[in-house]
């Protein structure tokens, strides 16, 4: 790991020391506030959940966290190569629509995590964060193992699911 790396990675967990979170277990069929991390490969998957949650009348807010090099036209809703500091994270103003958000569930569809999707992860006032790392230092509640399924439609199905099952022990 190169020596900016590192010092990213040590501002990373200074700024997790300074965060205060007590994960709230969803239950799904009072869920009102939806938040999705996605990459536009995903979009399948994506669309999978915003369906599978608009048919529940929930509010449905996706943010798109695109590669580096590649520069779409910039909204609220995208974060872009653009849009990072020189450290690698993501701008302030870019993210605290997003992050400042108490959703209710936060759901994270990308199937490797970086420096910018945990800063989302850790900062996301949302009171319960779903997603799938192989780093045991994440910011997740529930960390889903996909093993060497690598697909974020498989991912997203799997969160679904597990998110029902913790809703029918908690009752």
């Amino acid at each position: 790991m190169k020596l900016k790396q590192k010092y990213a990675q040590y501002k990373l967990r200074k700024l997790a020391e300074k965060q205060k979170h007590t994960p709230v277990l969803p239950d799904l069929d009072s869920a009102k506030l939806i938040g999705v991390i996605w990459h536009p490969t995903q979009r399948e998957a994506f669309h999978y959940l915003k369906n599978y949650f608009n048919k529940e009348q929930v509010i449905f807010r996706g943010f798109c966290v695109f590669e580096e090099g590649v520069n779409p036209q910039a909204n609220s809703n995208t974060l872009t190569s653009a849009d990072v500091t020189w450290l690698g994270f993501p701008k302030p103003d870019k993210i605290i629509d997003f992050t400042s958000v108490n959703f209710d569930v936060l759901i994270n569809i990308t199937l490797s995590q970086n420096l910018v999707l945990d800063t989302i992860t850790l900062l996301s006032k949302a009171k319960f964060k779903v997603g799938s790392s192989a780093d045991e230092s994440n910011y997740f509640d529930l960390n889903i193992n996909i093993g060497e399924n690598d697909d974020s439609m498989y991912l997203a199905e799997q969160q679904i699911f597990y998110l029902a099952q913790l809703n029918k022990k908690q009752k």
